[in-house]
């Protein structure tokens, strides 16, 4: 019987252990429902639910992945800077220019992840709106 009752104990207090490891990994994680299409260096992703993770990769790279729960699509990622000031709640950020939205900033639980937009991209975004073209006319 004492056998039992320490076999019990060891278990739970393993499968304890596996779920505060998983709780753990998801601080690192964010979810998030984007309303419109986004760019995300350079490739277009639709509105919908996204998760973006931190890829664990030996060594030190901040490698994150966006996934969307609709289409499965994936795009990897390293962004630009890590400020590691934990903000304890998920957010995305974007930059408006034109008819677009970039990705530029992720908050995680453990800190913000930014990514540079190109001011190229934001320039071709706007010239679009506009109907112009981006070599112009004399």
């Amino acid at each position: 019987m004492k056998k039992q009752y320490l076999t019990v104990l060891f278990t739970f207090i393993s499968v304890l252990g596996l779920g505060l490891g998983a709780r753990a990994q998801e601080q690192d994680t964010a979810l998030g429902k984007v309303p419109y299409d986004f760019v995300v260096r350079g490739q277009v992703l639709p509105a919908g639910t996204y998760r973006i993770s931190r890829i664990r990769t030996a060594g030190a790279s901040r490698t994150l992945e966006i996934t969307s729960y609709e289409t499965g699509a994936t795009v990897l990622f390293v962004p630009t800077f890590f400020d590691g000031t934990q903000t304890g709640h998920a957010q995305f950020s974007f930059e408006h220019a034109g008819d677009k939205y970039f990705l530029s900033a992720i908050e995680t639980p453990i800190g913000t992840y930014s990514i540079t937009v190109p001011q190229s991209a934001i320039e071709v975004a706007r010239m679009e709106q506009r109907g112009g073209s981006s070599t112009g006319s004399n």
